[in-house]
Protein backbone atom coordinates (compact mmCIF):
# COMPACT_ATOMS: atom_id res chain seq x y z
CA UNK A 1 0.00 0.00 0.00
CA UNK A 2 1.35 3.49 -1.16
CA UNK A 3 2.33 5.08 2.40
CA UNK A 4 0.46 8.82 2.40
CA UNK A 5 1.97 11.61 4.34
CA UNK A 6 0.97 15.40 3.63
CA UNK A 7 4.42 17.01 4.68
CA UNK A 8 7.93 15.14 5.03
CA UNK A 9 11.55 15.81 5.81
CA UNK A 10 14.43 14.19 5.19
CA UNK A 11 17.50 14.49 6.48
CA UNK A 12 20.23 12.93 4.23
CA UNK A 13 24.74 12.88 4.65
CA UNK A 14 24.27 14.23 0.81
CA UNK A 15 21.18 16.70 -1.33
CA UNK A 16 21.98 17.03 -5.12
CA UNK A 17 20.13 20.54 -5.07
CA UNK A 18 19.58 22.11 -8.14
CA UNK A 19 20.16 26.05 -7.98
CA UNK A 20 18.68 27.04 -10.83
CA UNK A 21 20.90 26.09 -13.37
CA UNK A 22 22.54 22.71 -12.27
CA UNK A 23 22.98 20.36 -9.98
CA UNK A 24 24.87 20.73 -6.56
CA UNK A 25 25.90 18.80 -3.65
CA UNK A 26 24.74 19.84 -0.20
CA UNK A 27 26.29 17.97 2.67
CA UNK A 28 24.29 17.47 5.56
CA UNK A 29 21.35 18.67 4.08
CA UNK A 30 17.69 18.62 4.41
CA UNK A 31 14.87 18.26 1.56
CA UNK A 32 11.68 18.85 2.73
CA UNK A 33 8.21 17.88 0.68
CA UNK A 34 4.60 19.47 0.74
CA UNK A 35 1.78 16.94 -0.44
CA UNK A 36 3.40 16.11 -3.58
CA UNK A 37 6.11 19.11 -4.42
CA UNK A 38 8.99 19.49 -2.66
CA UNK A 39 8.97 22.65 -0.42
CA UNK A 40 12.33 23.43 0.55
CA UNK A 41 16.21 21.68 -0.23
CA UNK A 42 18.95 23.15 2.10
CA UNK A 43 21.32 22.85 4.92
CA UNK A 44 18.28 23.25 7.40
CA UNK A 45 14.83 23.76 8.26
CA UNK A 46 12.86 25.25 11.13
CA UNK A 47 9.15 24.23 10.20
CA UNK A 48 7.30 21.08 11.89
CA UNK A 49 6.66 18.49 9.27
CA UNK A 50 4.55 15.34 9.79
CA UNK A 51 7.11 12.87 9.31
CA UNK A 52 10.91 12.92 8.98
CA UNK A 53 13.05 10.35 7.23
CA UNK A 54 16.77 9.94 8.76
CA UNK A 55 18.90 9.33 5.90
CA UNK A 56 22.00 9.79 7.65
CA UNK A 57 23.91 8.04 5.89
CA UNK A 58 22.14 8.73 2.38
CA UNK A 59 22.36 10.83 -0.79
CA UNK A 60 19.38 12.31 -1.63
CA UNK A 61 18.80 12.62 -4.99
CA UNK A 62 15.77 13.17 -7.82
CA UNK A 63 14.57 10.41 -8.89
CA UNK A 64 15.91 8.88 -12.19
CA UNK A 65 14.29 9.71 -15.70
CA UNK A 66 14.06 6.05 -18.13
CA UNK A 67 13.38 7.28 -21.58
CA UNK A 68 13.04 4.21 -23.38
CA UNK A 69 11.53 0.88 -21.71
CA UNK A 70 9.37 -2.07 -23.34
CA UNK A 71 7.93 -3.07 -19.51
CA UNK A 72 5.48 -5.96 -20.49
CA UNK A 73 7.69 -8.01 -22.36
CA UNK A 74 11.24 -7.50 -21.28
CA UNK A 75 11.05 -9.92 -18.08
CA UNK A 76 11.29 -12.90 -20.61
CA UNK A 77 14.56 -12.26 -22.22
CA UNK A 78 16.14 -12.59 -19.24
CA UNK A 79 18.88 -15.58 -19.38
CA UNK A 80 17.90 -15.65 -23.10
CA UNK A 81 19.50 -13.34 -25.23
CA UNK A 82 22.38 -12.87 -23.29
CA UNK A 83 25.45 -14.69 -25.11
CA UNK A 84 22.84 -15.45 -28.48
CA UNK A 85 22.19 -13.15 -31.61
CA UNK A 86 21.76 -13.93 -35.07
CA UNK A 87 25.00 -13.51 -36.83
CA UNK A 88 23.18 -12.50 -40.71
CA UNK A 89 21.57 -10.16 -38.49
CA UNK A 90 24.73 -8.40 -37.02
CA UNK A 91 24.37 -10.18 -33.53
CA UNK A 92 20.91 -8.63 -33.37
CA UNK A 93 18.09 -10.60 -31.79
CA UNK A 94 15.30 -8.99 -33.69
CA UNK A 95 13.52 -10.06 -36.76
CA UNK A 96 14.47 -13.75 -34.96
CA UNK A 97 14.83 -15.15 -31.56
CA UNK A 98 12.88 -12.15 -30.26
CA UNK A 99 9.73 -12.06 -32.63
CA UNK A 100 9.11 -16.10 -31.48
CA UNK A 101 9.69 -15.46 -27.92
CA UNK A 102 6.78 -12.61 -28.42
CA UNK A 103 4.57 -14.77 -30.17
CA UNK A 104 4.84 -17.19 -27.68
CA UNK A 105 3.56 -14.92 -24.86
CA UNK A 106 -0.33 -15.42 -23.89
CA UNK A 107 -2.53 -12.56 -22.42
CA UNK A 108 -1.55 -12.75 -18.34
CA UNK A 109 1.92 -13.13 -19.10
CA UNK A 110 1.95 -9.30 -20.25
CA UNK A 111 0.94 -7.98 -17.28
CA UNK A 112 2.76 -10.25 -14.80
CA UNK A 113 6.00 -8.66 -16.75
CA UNK A 114 4.89 -5.21 -16.63
CA UNK A 115 4.24 -5.30 -13.10
CA UNK A 116 7.84 -7.07 -12.52
CA UNK A 117 9.36 -4.51 -14.75
CA UNK A 118 7.43 -0.93 -12.94
CA UNK A 119 8.53 -2.77 -9.89
CA UNK A 120 12.29 -3.38 -10.57
CA UNK A 121 12.48 0.23 -11.75
CA UNK A 122 11.32 1.13 -8.40
CA UNK A 123 13.70 -0.52 -6.58
CA UNK A 124 16.33 1.11 -8.74
CA UNK A 125 15.38 4.68 -7.99
CA UNK A 126 13.75 4.68 -11.18
CA UNK A 127 10.76 7.11 -10.34
CA UNK A 128 9.53 8.18 -14.18
CA UNK A 129 9.78 6.01 -17.91
CA UNK A 130 9.02 6.48 -21.35
CA UNK A 131 7.16 2.77 -21.43
CA UNK A 132 6.36 1.52 -24.77
CA UNK A 133 4.10 -1.45 -24.90
CA UNK A 134 2.10 -2.36 -21.75
CA UNK A 135 -0.70 -0.21 -23.54
CA UNK A 136 -0.90 -2.06 -26.74
CA UNK A 137 -0.59 -5.80 -25.14
CA UNK A 138 -2.69 -4.72 -22.06
CA UNK A 139 -5.15 -2.99 -23.06
CA UNK A 140 -6.52 1.04 -21.88
CA UNK A 141 -7.93 -0.02 -18.22
CA UNK A 142 -5.22 -2.77 -17.18
CA UNK A 143 -2.43 0.24 -18.47
CA UNK A 144 -4.06 2.76 -16.17
CA UNK A 145 -4.82 0.23 -13.35
CA UNK A 146 -1.08 -1.34 -13.56
CA UNK A 147 0.63 2.33 -13.17
CA UNK A 148 -1.88 3.41 -10.85
CA UNK A 149 -1.32 1.03 -8.44
CA UNK A 150 2.51 0.97 -8.89
CA UNK A 151 2.97 4.78 -8.17
CA UNK A 152 4.98 4.75 -10.80
CA UNK A 153 4.99 7.98 -13.50
CA UNK A 154 5.20 7.17 -17.00
CA UNK A 155 4.53 8.29 -20.75
CA UNK A 156 2.36 5.83 -22.66
CA UNK A 157 0.86 5.44 -25.65
CA UNK A 158 -0.35 2.82 -28.66
CA UNK A 159 2.13 1.75 -31.14
CA UNK A 160 2.14 4.12 -34.57
CA UNK A 161 3.09 2.50 -37.55
CA UNK A 162 1.90 2.02 -41.48
CA UNK A 163 4.69 -0.86 -42.01
CA UNK A 164 5.60 -4.28 -40.68
CA UNK A 165 8.91 -6.27 -41.16
CA UNK A 166 8.81 -8.82 -43.41
CA UNK A 167 10.88 -12.02 -43.84
CA UNK A 168 11.77 -12.85 -47.27
CA UNK A 169 14.85 -15.40 -47.92
CA UNK A 170 17.00 -16.44 -44.93
CA UNK A 171 17.89 -12.68 -43.60
CA UNK A 172 15.90 -10.55 -46.31
CA UNK A 173 14.52 -8.20 -43.73
CA UNK A 174 12.40 -5.28 -45.44
CA UNK A 175 9.15 -3.50 -44.64
CA UNK A 176 5.87 -4.35 -45.75
CA UNK A 177 3.50 -1.44 -46.47
CA UNK A 178 -0.01 -1.64 -44.80
CA UNK A 179 -1.19 1.74 -46.39
CA UNK A 180 -1.16 5.01 -43.95
CA UNK A 181 -4.47 4.42 -43.49
CA UNK A 182 -3.92 1.99 -40.99
CA UNK A 183 -1.31 4.47 -39.08
CA UNK A 184 -3.96 7.16 -39.08
CA UNK A 185 -6.43 5.03 -37.76
CA UNK A 186 -3.81 4.43 -34.57
CA UNK A 187 -3.28 8.27 -34.33
CA UNK A 188 -6.95 8.61 -33.79
CA UNK A 189 -6.38 6.34 -31.17
CA UNK A 190 -3.72 7.79 -29.36
CA UNK A 191 -5.39 10.94 -29.70
CA UNK A 192 -8.54 9.48 -27.48
CA UNK A 193 -6.38 8.07 -24.98
CA UNK A 194 -4.50 11.69 -24.65
CA UNK A 195 -7.82 12.95 -24.37
CA UNK A 196 -9.25 10.71 -21.96
CA UNK A 197 -6.25 9.97 -19.81
CA UNK A 198 -4.34 12.74 -19.65
CA UNK A 199 -3.64 13.86 -15.92
CA UNK A 200 -5.06 10.23 -14.87
CA UNK A 201 -3.66 8.48 -11.96
CA UNK A 202 -3.21 11.93 -9.78
CA UNK A 203 -0.73 13.24 -12.81
CA UNK A 204 1.20 10.24 -12.96
CA UNK A 205 0.34 9.44 -16.39
CA UNK A 206 1.72 10.94 -19.07
CA UNK A 207 -0.29 10.31 -22.29
CA UNK A 208 2.55 10.46 -25.55
CA UNK A 209 2.42 10.02 -29.00
CA UNK A 210 4.36 7.00 -30.45
CA UNK A 211 5.50 6.00 -33.79
CA UNK A 212 6.99 2.46 -33.55
CA UNK A 213 10.16 2.12 -35.82
CA UNK A 214 11.58 4.65 -37.92
CA UNK A 215 11.59 2.34 -41.31
CA UNK A 216 7.88 1.32 -40.11
CA UNK A 217 6.18 4.60 -40.62
CA UNK A 218 6.20 6.43 -44.01
CA UNK A 219 7.34 9.78 -44.73
CA UNK A 220 3.64 10.28 -44.75
CA UNK A 221 2.75 9.21 -41.83
CA UNK A 222 5.30 10.86 -39.57
CA UNK A 223 4.02 13.98 -41.07
CA UNK A 224 1.09 13.16 -39.77
CA UNK A 225 2.51 12.17 -36.50
CA UNK A 226 4.02 15.42 -36.04
CA UNK A 227 0.88 17.20 -36.98
CA UNK A 228 -0.63 15.64 -34.02
CA UNK A 229 2.13 15.92 -31.02
CA UNK A 230 1.93 19.92 -32.48
CA UNK A 231 -1.26 19.76 -31.50
CA UNK A 232 -1.89 17.98 -28.46
CA UNK A 233 1.28 19.12 -27.21
CA UNK A 234 2.09 15.28 -25.50
CA UNK A 235 5.89 13.40 -25.53
CA UNK A 236 7.01 11.70 -28.93
CA UNK A 237 9.23 9.11 -29.36
CA UNK A 238 9.97 6.78 -31.80
CA UNK A 239 13.00 3.40 -32.58
CA UNK A 240 15.13 4.83 -34.84
CA UNK A 241 19.37 3.93 -35.41
CA UNK A 242 18.90 0.55 -33.45
CA UNK A 243 20.50 -1.72 -35.40
CA UNK A 244 22.56 -1.93 -38.40
CA UNK A 245 20.05 -3.93 -40.91
CA UNK A 246 17.47 -0.58 -40.14
CA UNK A 247 20.14 1.50 -41.62
CA UNK A 248 21.47 -0.09 -44.07
CA UNK A 249 17.18 -0.50 -45.42
CA UNK A 250 17.04 3.29 -44.95
CA UNK A 251 19.84 4.09 -47.19
CA UNK A 252 18.34 1.30 -49.77
CA UNK A 253 14.61 2.57 -49.43
CA UNK A 254 15.71 6.53 -49.26
CA UNK A 255 19.08 7.21 -49.60
CA UNK A 256 18.69 8.92 -46.29
CA UNK A 257 19.88 7.98 -42.85
CA UNK A 258 17.55 7.23 -39.88
CA UNK A 259 18.15 10.70 -38.82
CA UNK A 260 18.49 12.38 -42.19
CA UNK A 261 14.63 11.08 -42.84
CA UNK A 262 13.37 12.03 -39.84
CA UNK A 263 14.82 15.37 -40.35
CA UNK A 264 13.27 15.92 -44.16
CA UNK A 265 9.76 14.27 -42.76
CA UNK A 266 9.76 17.00 -39.82
CA UNK A 267 9.17 14.62 -36.87
CA UNK A 268 12.95 15.69 -35.96
CA UNK A 269 12.82 18.31 -33.28
CA UNK A 270 12.76 19.32 -29.51
CA UNK A 271 9.81 17.12 -28.55
CA UNK A 272 11.14 13.85 -29.67
CA UNK A 273 12.68 11.18 -28.01
CA UNK A 274 14.65 8.62 -30.23
CA UNK A 275 14.64 5.13 -29.01
CA UNK A 276 18.81 3.99 -29.41
CA UNK A 277 20.55 6.36 -31.96
CA UNK A 278 23.44 4.65 -32.09
CA UNK A 279 23.43 3.33 -35.35
CA UNK A 280 24.09 6.62 -37.49
CA UNK A 281 26.74 8.02 -39.69
CA UNK A 282 30.02 7.37 -38.95
CA UNK A 283 30.08 4.48 -36.54
CA UNK A 284 31.83 2.06 -37.65
CA UNK A 285 30.10 -0.82 -37.53
CA UNK A 286 27.12 0.63 -40.97
CA UNK A 287 30.41 2.19 -42.53
CA UNK A 288 29.02 5.32 -43.67
CA UNK A 289 30.65 8.31 -44.16
CA UNK A 290 29.74 11.63 -41.99
CA UNK A 291 29.85 14.63 -43.84
CA UNK A 292 29.64 18.39 -42.47
CA UNK A 293 28.95 17.76 -38.74
CA UNK A 294 27.05 14.37 -40.08
CA UNK A 295 23.65 12.98 -38.29
CA UNK A 296 25.27 14.24 -34.64
CA UNK A 297 24.60 18.24 -36.42
CA UNK A 298 21.51 17.39 -37.54
CA UNK A 299 20.45 15.87 -34.26
CA UNK A 300 22.02 18.41 -32.32
CA UNK A 301 20.62 21.49 -34.61
CA UNK A 302 17.14 19.66 -34.03
CA UNK A 303 17.69 19.87 -30.27
CA UNK A 304 15.76 15.83 -30.09
CA UNK A 305 17.06 13.63 -27.19
CA UNK A 306 18.40 10.31 -27.93
CA UNK A 307 17.76 7.82 -25.69
CA UNK A 308 21.08 5.86 -24.92
CA UNK A 309 19.94 2.27 -23.65
CA UNK A 310 23.90 0.47 -23.51
CA UNK A 311 23.30 -3.01 -21.96
CA UNK A 312 20.98 -4.29 -24.59
CA UNK A 313 23.75 -3.23 -27.54
CA UNK A 314 26.59 -4.25 -25.00
CA UNK A 315 24.83 -7.85 -24.94
CA UNK A 316 24.97 -7.82 -29.33
CA UNK A 317 28.75 -7.05 -29.01
CA UNK A 318 27.87 -3.83 -30.03
CA UNK A 319 27.88 -0.43 -28.23
CA UNK A 320 27.48 4.04 -28.74
CA UNK A 321 30.37 5.57 -30.29
CA UNK A 322 30.48 7.83 -27.86
CA UNK A 323 27.93 9.35 -24.66
CA UNK A 324 30.77 11.91 -24.05
CA UNK A 325 31.18 12.58 -28.30
CA UNK A 326 26.92 13.20 -28.33
CA UNK A 327 27.32 15.74 -25.56
CA UNK A 328 29.64 16.99 -27.36
CA UNK A 329 28.25 17.92 -30.23
CA UNK A 330 25.41 19.31 -28.95
CA UNK A 331 22.98 16.44 -28.52
CA UNK A 332 20.58 16.08 -25.30
CA UNK A 333 21.53 12.15 -24.31
CA UNK A 334 19.08 10.42 -21.93
CA UNK A 335 19.13 6.86 -20.53
CA UNK A 336 16.82 4.06 -20.45
CA UNK A 337 16.64 0.22 -20.01
CA UNK A 338 15.26 -1.26 -22.55
CA UNK A 339 15.38 -4.73 -21.70
CA UNK A 340 16.28 -6.81 -17.99
CA UNK A 341 17.27 -5.68 -16.01
CA UNK A 342 15.41 -2.53 -15.41
CA UNK A 343 17.75 -0.88 -13.55
CA UNK A 344 18.61 2.45 -14.37
CA UNK A 345 21.68 2.36 -11.88
CA UNK A 346 23.11 -0.34 -13.69
CA UNK A 347 22.92 1.34 -17.33
CA UNK A 348 24.45 4.46 -15.83
CA UNK A 349 26.98 2.76 -15.43
CA UNK A 350 27.57 1.07 -18.53
CA UNK A 351 27.01 4.16 -20.33
CA UNK A 352 29.77 5.65 -18.64
CA UNK A 353 32.54 2.68 -19.17
CA UNK A 354 31.17 2.22 -23.03
CA UNK A 355 32.11 6.08 -23.37
CA UNK A 356 35.50 5.45 -21.99
CA UNK A 357 36.24 2.39 -23.92
CA UNK A 358 35.52 4.36 -27.04
CA UNK A 359 37.03 7.23 -26.50
CA UNK A 360 40.19 5.38 -25.03
CA UNK A 361 39.29 8.27 -22.49
CA UNK A 362 39.73 8.18 -18.91
CA UNK A 363 37.41 11.37 -18.91
CA UNK A 364 35.08 10.19 -21.05
CA UNK A 365 31.69 9.44 -19.65
CA UNK A 366 32.12 11.39 -16.48
CA UNK A 367 30.08 11.23 -13.32
CA UNK A 368 28.62 14.30 -14.08
CA UNK A 369 27.65 13.60 -17.35
CA UNK A 370 25.95 10.54 -16.99
CA UNK A 371 24.23 11.23 -13.98
CA UNK A 372 22.68 14.89 -15.72
CA UNK A 373 21.54 12.47 -18.69
CA UNK A 374 19.66 9.95 -15.97
CA UNK A 375 17.88 13.15 -14.51
CA UNK A 376 18.18 16.55 -16.36
CA UNK A 377 18.35 15.00 -19.93
CA UNK A 378 15.56 12.77 -19.38
CA UNK A 379 13.08 15.83 -18.15
CA UNK A 380 13.78 17.67 -21.40
CA UNK A 381 13.18 15.18 -23.44
CA UNK A 382 9.92 14.50 -22.02
CA UNK A 383 9.34 18.24 -21.42
CA UNK A 384 9.13 18.72 -17.73
CA UNK A 385 11.01 21.30 -15.76
CA UNK A 386 9.71 20.08 -12.93
CA UNK A 387 10.99 16.58 -13.08
CA UNK A 388 14.54 15.39 -12.37
CA UNK A 389 15.86 18.13 -9.80
CA UNK A 390 15.40 18.51 -6.65
CA UNK A 391 14.12 22.24 -6.01
CA UNK A 392 11.23 24.20 -4.45
CA UNK A 393 8.20 23.72 -7.05
CA UNK A 394 9.60 20.82 -8.47
CA UNK A 395 7.83 17.47 -8.18
CA UNK A 396 8.82 15.07 -5.29
CA UNK A 397 10.54 12.23 -7.00
CA UNK A 398 12.93 11.51 -4.86
CA UNK A 399 15.14 8.73 -4.17
CA UNK A 400 17.60 7.39 -1.41
CA UNK A 401 20.94 5.55 -1.84
CA UNK A 402 22.98 4.15 1.18
CA UNK A 403 26.19 5.11 0.92
CA UNK A 404 27.27 3.21 4.19
CA UNK A 405 27.74 -0.17 2.99
CA UNK A 406 30.08 -2.24 0.87
CA UNK A 407 29.56 -0.45 -2.42
CA UNK A 408 29.64 3.01 -0.85
CA UNK A 409 32.30 2.87 1.52
CA UNK A 410 34.57 5.34 1.57
CA UNK A 411 32.71 7.80 0.06
CA UNK A 412 34.00 11.20 -0.82
CA UNK A 413 32.26 11.75 -3.79
CA UNK A 414 28.85 10.86 -4.09
CA UNK A 415 27.97 10.87 -7.85
CA UNK A 416 30.92 9.36 -8.42
CA UNK A 417 30.54 6.44 -5.76
CA UNK A 418 26.84 6.39 -6.92
CA UNK A 419 28.00 5.66 -11.05
CA UNK A 420 30.60 3.36 -10.50
CA UNK A 421 29.48 1.41 -7.03
CA UNK A 422 26.56 1.86 -6.09
CA UNK A 423 24.03 -1.11 -7.29
CA UNK A 424 19.92 -1.70 -6.83
CA UNK A 425 19.94 -3.25 -3.21
CA UNK A 426 21.59 0.04 -1.78
CA UNK A 427 18.45 1.86 -3.11
CA UNK A 428 16.62 2.63 0.74
CA UNK A 429 13.94 4.93 -0.41
CA UNK A 430 11.77 5.85 -3.53
CA UNK A 431 9.01 8.92 -3.16
CA UNK A 432 6.82 9.20 -6.12
CA UNK A 433 4.62 12.66 -6.13
CA UNK A 434 5.41 12.90 -2.78
CA UNK A 435 4.53 9.64 -1.76
CA UNK A 436 6.68 6.72 -0.80
CA UNK A 437 6.39 3.70 -2.76
CA UNK A 438 9.84 2.26 -1.32
CA UNK A 439 10.43 2.18 1.90
CA UNK A 440 13.46 0.23 3.34
CA UNK A 441 14.64 -1.20 0.59
CA UNK A 442 10.77 -2.82 0.25
CA UNK A 443 8.04 -2.03 -2.08
CA UNK A 444 5.33 -0.81 -0.59
CA UNK A 445 2.96 -1.06 -3.57
CA UNK A 446 3.04 -4.80 -4.46
CA UNK A 447 3.75 -7.73 -2.82
CA UNK A 448 7.09 -8.80 -3.89
CA UNK A 449 7.52 -12.25 -3.54
CA UNK A 450 4.08 -12.99 -5.15
CA UNK A 451 5.16 -11.20 -7.75
CA UNK A 452 8.70 -13.11 -8.49
CA UNK A 453 6.59 -16.61 -8.44
CA UNK A 454 4.42 -15.41 -10.61
CA UNK A 455 6.95 -13.67 -13.34
CA UNK A 456 8.74 -17.63 -13.15
CA UNK A 457 6.00 -19.29 -13.91
CA UNK A 458 4.83 -16.96 -16.90
CA UNK A 459 8.32 -16.67 -18.48
CA UNK A 460 8.74 -20.67 -18.03
CA UNK A 461 5.65 -21.12 -20.58
CA UNK A 462 6.85 -18.67 -23.07
CA UNK A 463 10.13 -20.68 -22.92
CA UNK A 464 7.86 -23.98 -23.90
CA UNK A 465 6.04 -22.28 -26.51
CA UNK A 466 8.46 -20.99 -28.57
CA UNK A 467 9.05 -24.15 -30.93
CA UNK A 468 5.54 -23.36 -32.02
CA UNK A 469 6.56 -20.03 -33.35
CA UNK A 470 10.14 -19.92 -34.27
CA UNK A 471 11.01 -19.75 -38.37
CA UNK A 472 13.06 -23.26 -37.88
CA UNK A 473 10.51 -24.67 -34.60
CA UNK A 474 13.60 -24.47 -32.74
CA UNK A 475 13.37 -25.27 -28.94
CA UNK A 476 14.72 -22.88 -26.26
CA UNK A 477 17.75 -24.87 -25.45
CA UNK A 478 18.89 -24.58 -28.87
CA UNK A 479 18.08 -20.98 -29.75
CA UNK A 480 19.81 -20.05 -26.20
CA UNK A 481 22.00 -23.13 -25.07
CA UNK A 482 22.42 -23.22 -21.36
CA UNK A 483 25.74 -22.31 -19.53
CA UNK A 484 26.68 -25.83 -18.87
CA UNK A 485 24.64 -29.16 -19.90
CA UNK A 486 22.50 -30.71 -17.54
CA UNK A 487 23.89 -33.30 -15.76
CA UNK A 488 21.47 -35.71 -14.10
CA UNK A 489 23.98 -37.31 -11.69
Amino acid sequence: MVIIIMSLGIKGKFVVGFDGFEHRIIRDGVVIVDEKRVKHVGKSYGGKVDRWIDASTGLIMPGLINTHIHAATAPKDKGFIDDTGARHFYMSSLGENLTALGQAMRGPDYEVFAKFSLAECLKSGNTTIVEIGILENLGVDKTVRVISDLGIRATESPTIADGAWERSQAADLRTRWLGVEAGLKKIDEAERFVKTHRGACEGRLMPAIYGDTVDKCSSELQKAIRAKVNELKVPVTIHAGQWVVEFNNMIRMYRRTPVEFLRDTGLLGPDLIIGHGWAIAGHPLVGYPSVDGGDLAILAKSGATVSHDPLVFIKRGNKMHSHTAYLKAGVNVSIGTDTVPQDLLNEMRLASYTSKLADWDCHSGASRDIFNSATLGGARGIGRSDLGRLASGALADITIVDLETFNGVPYRDPIKNLINSSQRADVTWVIVNGKIVVEEGKLTTIDERKLLRDVQKSAEGVWERIPDHHYLKQRADEISPLAYKLWEG
